[in-house]
């Protein structure tokens, strides 16, 4: 698409690794491209391109050190980054909408106040959703610290905790939860006779199992939960405004809880975490297809290798990180930000070839396309680390010095530029 004789706009929907990443491509693709630009202060403005980044959320938030955050305060402080403290992003040409999305359609982005966001070319980095704690019900910086410590608190107060879902969020929610908490009672109940489901090997999986009883953690395996007699902890009232949009909405924190499973057993918690899954964000997407193949299938929208939608009519529409169908079976924050980044330089490089031809950049499947199996990394508490990748399950040392002590948050930071501008050379 060639735009002439009016400024070209962009739309992010979603600020975290897919979408950030993509806005910082464009950055250094269209608006950082002086050449005497070094990075050490703003690019210079540009009226030709309008950037407009959509979350209701004020910053950035590392998932990927969730389950760490609940069970360590200090490490739970350090992974919301408001976008204030991300100075390029300040730029002229960008605008940040703090708002709830409600539709996305071939043209615009509606939000839920009926504010209609038109674009020209679009980039959904809509992520998945998971209930509060782990999905962050919060929409700024001062609710996540006040929900946080409330948080902790409840978790310091109790003297056992349940776990409900033996999937990698609940495995190394349970974990983290034993190693800081080692004299606390921690049970992971899990439907499956082993935990990790999915395209995993089952020696990866009694890995798991052995690392969760070394460290203590009391597994209830190939039993569901039934039954139960809970007192709701409920952060926000009972009916939540667009939980039906936002399942991170609704609070998952159960207190005074007993659990009854399908063998019968009671288990007694002080605090129980549902830890049941992600859900996809598919009833915001109005993109009809033009074939019998949905654009928004259970697994994820429907991209070409240039992570654009693999539909005619929408060679303007990017899908990237979780939300597309190219994401590894086990989502990872890399691999959304690696997807960012090439569609937000393809989007550039569409728009810098002025209706010509252009050779656009290709995202890689992750998985090992001969492998039946998927690679994944479970950091269990801060000393144990299982991987599985090509090559089958990584032997416990190696794995451990795979693994950064801060779960990549450092790596996350110096991505998102925080503090500084974007550079060509990094």
């Amino acid at each position: 698409m060639y735009l002439v004789n009016k400024p070209v706009h962009i739309a992010i929907a979603g600020g975290n690794y897919g979408g950030l990443s993509a806005l910082k491509s464009l950055y250094l693709s269209l608006l950082a491209t002086n050449p005497d630009y070094d990075g050490t202060s703003q690019a210079p403005a540009n009226p030709n391109v309008k950037i407009t980044l959509i979350d209701r959320r004020d910053g950035f938030v590392h998932y990927l050190g969730m389950t760490r955050g609940l069970s360590q305060p200090d490490y739970a402080r350090k992974l919301w980054v408001p976008y204030t403290e991300m100075p390029w992003l300040q730029h002229s040409s960008i605008t940040i909408k703090q708002n709830i999305i409600s539709r996305i359609t071939a043209t615009h982005v509606e939000l839920v106040d009926s504010e209609h966001v038109e674009f020209d070319y679009l980039v959904m980095a809509l992520g998945q959703s998971r209930n509060a704690p782990i999905g962050v019900s919060a929409s700024t910086h001062s609710e996540y610290l006040s929900a946080m410590d409330k948080y902790h608190n409840i978790i310091l107060n109790a003297q056992s905790v349940a776990v409900v879902g033996g999937g990698a969020v609940g495995t190394e929610l349970a974990a983290d939860l034993k190693t800081d908490y080692p004299d606390k009672l921690v049970t992971l109940i899990h439907s499956r006779e082993l935990p990790v489901p999915g395209p995993f090997m089952d020696e990866f999986r009694h890995e798991v199992v052995k690392v969760l009883d070394r460290l203590g953690v009391q597994t209830i395996f190939g039993q569901r939960v039934v039954e139960e007699s809970v007192s709701v902890e409920d952060f926000s009232p009972a009916h939540v405004k667009h939980a039906n949009l936002l399942p991170e909405l609704i609070e998952s924190v159960k207190r005074d809880a007993t659990l009854v499973t399908s063998s019968g057993a009671k288990v007694h918690a002080d605090v129980v975490f549902n830890c049941m899954g992600s859900r996809n964000k598919s009833p915001l997407v109005d993109l009809a297809s033009s074939s019998d193949a949905p654009v928004f299938s259970t697994a994820g929208i429907r991209v070409n290798k240039n992570l654009q939608i693999d539909d005619p009519q929408y060679p303007h529409i990017f899908a990237v990180g979780d939300v597309s169908n190219r994401a590894a079976v086990a989502k990872f924050a890399g691999a959304a930000v690696k997807s960012g980044s090439v569609a937000g330089s393809n989007i550039a490089k569409m728009i810098l070839a002025k209706g010509g031809d252009v050779e656009l950049g290709e995202m890689g499947r992750r998985s090992n396309a001969a492998s039946a199996y998927s690679r994944i990394k479970l950091v269990l508490g801060e000393h144990h680390t299982v991987i599985q990748n090509e090559d089958g399950v990584v032997p416990p040392e190696m794995a451990s010095r795979m693994s950064a002590p801060d779960i990549k948050l450092g790596k996350a930071l110096k991505n998102l530029a925080v503090g500084k501008f974007p550079s060509h050379s990094r």
